[in-house]
């Protein structure tokens, strides 16, 4: 099949690299324009993601408001003082309160100096606690269309921070104006989520350039993983683009597929055009051409020609292996509960599927088009001092060097490098039992925004407008929930609980409890919650809120993730039997790279917990992250035993034996391994210079995750293993033999 697949791109470039261009060209159209729907950064989600068919799922749902009633934007408004000349304070409350009401879509403006009664419990609540400052909420037109909705935000915002506060400050000088709505929270997180993509890809695409020239020995060579990348990156965009018209596909998931994208399309693009140099050399060599004398015409043509065909039918076969194993790790994440996870695993097999098909189509399409120019030497390589360092890391052709001076050392001692590594993995594994997971989307909003800063003001200074910390709603009346909200008034941390009827909810009562925390979705909050769900009440409710929506995320992945694992270890057992044909070698990747996964979560919340290395200090891993590290790690780790397992592979079916299988085949990879992993760390480790922290701990993870498989695992322990096991590694029943030995000739 790859070899059909190979003279098919090596006949047809073009087609191939139009074909590629126009399904650029309208994923484009879609992602920054879409069409009149909406371009991409327009229809990303934002907000609480909740667990559906759970407690706090239904909360949600009983409690978000209908067409009937209009969005609520809260104008935070400090530097006023309200505990002295009312009067005063009132007039120019009132003069800059005109600014709002005649805005469009605007059904209402009230704040408590427009109530008529200002020592009222209403008025009470719309005042600062420090008396220096009020809030004025705007209630928009009810049934307005979500395009209105968020253009009605911004029209209030950009009017409340001009107009309105340029009115109030003729009485209050100091006078400062925050908006705060759940849609203007989203676009900060929005906006945010756009500025680090765009400061993570300036750093990384530079950096993996320079690594990718100094591999490749040229900039042509080096641009043709980078090439693959943007392709799949922008068309995964587009499929994400579709994904938010069936699920809410939220902001921060574009920067992790975005992660994914870049990773894999360097892992094969190197991967593949190394193997295309070194298919080259081998038939330069066959016809008997020296160093540097490379054939002309017709006859360079036909070369690259073939060797284009023979690169997709070995390297394209071992990348469409690793891609179907990620694709299936990643998969798992579809058992999950939760949309969000649903979404990340569409978004994130989809762009691994399109990092795959690029790399064995486009990318062969346009090196048969480039022709002898990505074997000539660079000019690259003439720069004093750099030829050296290009013949250190460069394209190896040979089956002797560095990495099988090592396997022999390996298996000269095999025994002792599996003790050792396995010590250092126990040890980086130890942190794992305090990790901590959380789920609070109030993190996501950037510290210095606006929005935030007015947030907090509203949770700090406004008892009665601040989002509870709890929300209960009870199948009962008034009377009948006295009892309940009378025993959570007696617990430890609770500073105000307090009940009314649920609009649009006949025979419901709305329960808000509020605590005097640090952090919502802590011990203490979560804690709370299973006290209350724990009460006996004698009718049903169900508990709310961040910390109910933790605790019911983690539960539900707990719940799911013994059929995430079945997936993932069923595909991998399939995948890798049908690459080499043993049913041992699947099981030992399983169990090696299960280990290397969790000695690298370990140190990862290790280094968040303690702010380590210059890290933001964090009370745990947002639980999204852990699961995306786990199916990303996972999958990345397969990736390189992939690599690693399809040229030993080789040989031994060439008919070497066990020992110099491995070591042949380290050495044909090792290089492809460590310089793949070198960049991937650089282009993982150029995200955390954004400030998303939930894309810190997702790059900070993946990159200590390929540092410890490339080197711990995939140089040292593997080929150990190999060499425990001997023949035994090749193992595998009669009929699955024969099985294998079908499917070689179908593939």
């Amino acid at each position: 099949m790859f070899t059909r697949i190979g003279r098919a791109v090596s006949r047809h470039p073009v087609s191939v690299v139009v074909g590629w261009a126009l399904l650029v060209v309208v994923s484009a159209a879609l992602v920054f324009h879409g069409w009149g729907a909406g371009g991409l950064f327009e229809r990303l989600a934002s907000g609480d993601v909740a667990t559906p068919d759970s407690e706090s799922g239904v909360v949600a749902s009983m409690t978000t408001s209908d067409d009937s009633v209009g969005e609520r934007i809260s104008i935070v408004v400090q530097g006023v003082d309200v505990a002295g000349d009312y009067a005063s304070a009132a007039a120019a409350v009132g003069a800059a309160r005109e600014e709002l009401s005649g805005l469009d879509g605007v059904a209402s403006v009230a704040d408590a100096f427009a109530l008529p009664d200002p020592a009222s419990q209403q008025a009470r609540a719309m005042l600062s606690t420090g008396g220096d400052g009020y809030v004025e909420v705007v209630t928009l037109d009810a049934g307005l269309s979500d395009k209105e909705i968020d253009a009605a935000n911004e029209r209030v915002a950009r009017a409340a921070e001009g107009a309105y506060l340029d009115s109030l400050r003729q009485y209050a000088p100091e006078a400062r104006v925050y908006a705060v709505s759940p849609e203007l929270i989203g676009d900060s997180i929005g906006e945010l989520v756009q500025q680090d993509l765009a400061q993570g890809e300036s750093v990384s695409l530079p950096v993996a350039l320079v690594l990718l020239v100094i591999v490749f020995g040229g900039l042509l060579a080096a641009g043709l993983p980078l090439l693959g990348a943007l392709v799949s990156i922008l068309i995964g965009m587009g499929v994400l683009w579709g994904l938010t018209f069936v699920l809410d596909v939220y902001s921060f998931i574009l920067n992790v597929i975005s992660i994914l994208g870049l990773a894999l399309s360097i892992d094969y693009g190197l991967l593949l055009v190394s193997r295309y140099r070194e298919e080259v050399a081998i038939q330069l060599d066959e016809a008997g051409h020296r160093d540097g004398d490379l054939p002309a015409g017709a006859d360079m043509k036909e070369l690259v020609r073939r060797s284009v065909v023979r690169t997709v039918a070995t390297a394209g076969r071992t990348v469409s292996f690793s891609a179907l194993t990620i694709a299936c790790s990643i998969a798992g994440l579809l058992i999950m509960r939760s949309p969000m996870f649903k979404t990340i695993a569409a978004g994130a097999a989809a762009v691994t599927l399109l990092a795959v098909l690029c790399t064995v189509t486009l990318v062969p399409a346009v090196i048969t088009l480039l022709g002898g120019h990505l074997v000539r030497p660079s000019t690259v390589s003439r720069v004093p001092g750099v030829s050296r360092l290009l013949r250190a890391v460069g394209d190896s052709s040979s089956d002797d060097g560095v990495f099988s001076r090592l396997s022999h050392r390996v298996v000269a001692h095999p025994w002792m490098v599996m003790v050792v590594i396995a010590a250092v993995l126990a040890a980086m594994a130890a942190p794992i039992g305090s990790l901590r997971m959380r789920a609070n989307i109030v993190e996501y909003m950037p510290a210095d925004a606006s929005v935030r800063t007015g947030y907090d003001i509203l949770q700090d200074d406004y008892p009665a407008l601040a989002t509870p910390t709890i929300s209960i709603v009870a199948q009962t009346d008034l009377d009948g929930a006295a009892g309940l909200v009378e025993e959570i008034r007696g617990m430890d941390g609770v500073v105000r609980a307090s009940a009314s009827e649920l609009a649009d909810h006949e025979g419901a009562v709305l329960i808000g409890v509020l605590m005097d925390v640090d952090d919502p979705v802590g011990r203490q909050a979560v804690d709370a919650v299973d006290r209350i769900r724990a009460i006996d009440t004698g009718y049903r409710f169900w508990v709310g809120g961040a910390a109910a929506q933790q605790t019911d995320f983690i539960d539900s992945m707990a719940a799911r993730a013994p059929w995430a694992a079945l997936i993932v270890i069923t595909a991998v057992f399939v995948l890798l039997f049908c690459m080499t044909g043993s049913l041992v070698v699947p099981l030992k990747a399983l169990i090696i790279n299960s280990l290397s996964l969790i000695a690298s979560l370990g140190i990862t919340s290790w280094l968040f917990e303690h702010g380590h290395l210059g890290l933001p200090q964090t009370p745990g891993l947002q639980t999204f992250i852990v699961a995306c590290l786990m199916a990303f790690g996972f999958g990345l780790a397969m990736d390189y035993e992939v690599f690693l397992l399809a040229r030993i592979t080789e040989y031994w079916e060439d008919g070497h034996d066990n020992d110099e299988a491995v070591a042949r085949g380290l050495q044909r990879s090792g290089r492809i391994i460590t310089s793949a992993a070198a960049i991937i760390i650089a282009v993982f480790l150029g995200f955390v210079s954004g400030e998303m922290i939930s894309i810190k701990e997702i790059g900070v993870g993946l990159a200590i995750m390929v540092a410890v498989d490339a080197t711990l695992v995939r140089l040292l322990l593997v080929p150990a293993t190999m060499t425990v096991l001997g023949r035994w590694n090749w193992w595998a029943p009669g009929p699955l033999v024969r099985l294998y030995g079908h499917l070689r000739q179908k593939a």
